[in-house]
């Protein structure tokens, strides 16, 4: 009976495996279904502990490799992987990194422990199905890596903007005379995006032994090159002085502030000039005083009176450099520093004087005042330099023609003024003159061309209408004051000051 007994148990085991056979049949047959339930028997691990055949990552064969030594094995080739030099270059320098710095990083750590749980844990169904995989072709993973774009750019992003070059205009000064011109700097950049979209592409392809990147220059030339100053004369396109009164502090200190304001400025080919925008905004926070203005043909107190003396200078120096000028306006009365039509006035929002540099190269504008002289003048002067390309044999002037010109019948008012000296006094101590006379003045403007000395061409620019205003002085008590001018020229005013019984003021 015993034999009878050990044969049941082997047809009962023989039984089992059959039916777990086709139980995988079964499983294979229906799309490989999970097992049911009833096969769900757990059964040890391999007892070798080991790979079998036909098992690699990455080319590295596992056979026979513990779970450790395949995860050291594969380990090791991921570390070579990452370890793959970069060299960049970039403006004959180069950067040398390796993929591990620019942040590439092993993206599947898990595929030893993934093919490990496949062919060596599980049921016995399980593990049979894993076998026959293995029989019908083996199993290759690979070894797969990752990166970030921001990564790679964030480490190569030093480097070139260590290396990037700012593109820098030429720009020139005028000192003792001469011009001093700083020379242009053409611009280098790079594209950090696109170079490191291009060097995680090559990180992340398993088959090169290292990542090459050359980085292309982005080059930008600079607007203003070095060699447009190259033929800047010291002899000015056009120049024009006129005197200010320097006792007037607050208006002298209007005129040389406007005057420092444009000094120095270079404006290239085609480029509109504003009078008001160099000036920049005339209020008393930018330093700017009160002080005598005109206002609808009368003379009254405004924040940057005199500036319109720096103007009417600029415009002089503007009309013999033969300059485009886009806007001039004339002031309401004439002024006394400049002959009729001959002079420009601005007022923030109403008139600027504007024009063009219609040459085709830079100029620059040179502003100074010289100082007081012995006459109690100041003297403010304006040169336009640029290149000079206008024939040797040929001049111009200009000429203020008068067509009307008359004052009113008073021409002064004359004040008593208590505060002044009584006795003995120096002329400005017996009267001062608060505002001048101004004549009812209709006037054109021509510019006279001559070639080889003959008159060519005369052209008339504009005509003006100026308004008379009476003038005002004010006197100490014990003098008289009487005014004479020659109506002729319209430029004489005599002032003469007597005490009350017919004595003259001296001293």
């Amino acid at each position: 009976m015993k034999p009878i007994k050990r044969m049941a148990i082997v047809f009962g085991t023989l039984l089992v495996f059959g039916s777990a056979i086709a139980a995988y049949a079964a499983d294979e047959t229906a799309s490989e279904t999970a097992p049911s339930s009833s096969q769900s028997t757990e059964f040890l691990p391999n007892k070798s502990g080991t790979f079998p055949a036909n098992i690699s990552v990455n080319g590295i064969s596992l056979e026979g490799m513990t779970l450790e030594e395949a995860n050291a094995a594969v380990s090791e080739q991921v570390n070579s992987l990452l370890a793959r030099p970069m060299h960049m270059t970039y403006s004959g320098q180069s950067l040398d990194l390796t993929l591990s710095d620019i942040g590439i990083t092993w993206a599947n750590p898990d595929v030893v422990n993934e093919l490990d749980s496949h062919v060596s844990r599980g049921n016995f169904i399980v593990r049979y199905k894993a076998m026959k995989e293995l029989e019908q072709g083996p199993i290759e993973e690979t070894i797969e890596l990752t990166g970030d774009v921001e990564q790679v750019k964030a480490a190569i992003t030093p480097s070139l903007e260590a290396a990037t070059i700012q593109a820098q205009n030429a720009s020139v000064t005028r000192a003792n005379g001469q011009f001093v011109v700083t020379e242009s700097t053409t611009g280098i950049s790079y594209d950090a995006d696109t170079a490191a979209a291009e060097i995680l592409n090559q990180a992340l392809n398993l088959n090169v032994d290292s990542v090459s990147y050359e980085v292309a220059e982005i080059v930008t030339e600079p607007s203003i090159k070095t060699e447009v100053f190259q033929n800047f004369t010291n002899t000015p396109l056009g120049s024009s002085t006129t005197a200010f009164l320097a006792r007037d502090t607050a208006r002298a200190d209007n005129v040389r502030k406007s005057t420092a304001s444009i000094n120095g400025r270079v404006f290239m080919p085609g480029e509109e000039i504003s009078a008001l925008g160099m000036y920049g905004e005339i209020t008393a926070e930018n330093g700017y005083n009160m002080a005598d203005t005109y206002e609808n043909g009368t003379v009254v107190q405004g924040i940057g009176g005199g500036i319109c003396q720096t103007t009417s200078t600029l415009y002089n120096a503007v009309l013999w450099s033969e300059l485009q000028v886009t806007h001039r306006s004339q002031h309401s009365m004439a002024v006394d520093y400049l002959p009729p039509s001959m002079d420009a006035m601005v007022s923030y929002g109403s008139n600027d004087f504007t024009f063009v540099n219609n040459t085709d190269y830079p100029i620059y504008i040179e502003a100074y005042c010289s100082g007081v002289g012995a006459d109690g003048y100041d003297r403010l002067t304006i040169n336009i330099y640029g290149t000079e390309t206008r024939p040797a044999n040929r001049t111009i002037n200009y000429r203020s023609e008068v067509l009307e010109w008359d004052y009113p019948g008073t021409l002064f008012n004359f004040v008593v003024d208590d505060t002044m000296k009584l006795g003995q006094g120096s002329y400005a101590e017996k009267q001062q003159t608060v505002t001048n006379v101004h004549p009812h003045i209709k006037s054109q403007l021509y510019k006279d061309v001559y070639v080889d000395g003959q008159l060519t061409e005369s052209t008339m620019l504009h005509e003006d209408e100026y308004k008379f205003s009476t003038g005002l002085i004010r006197h100490a008590a014990d003098v008289n004051v009487t005014v004479e001018v020659d109506k002729k020229t319209g430029r004489s005013v005599v002032v003469t000051v007597k005490f009350l019984d017919g004595s003259p003021v001296t001293g």
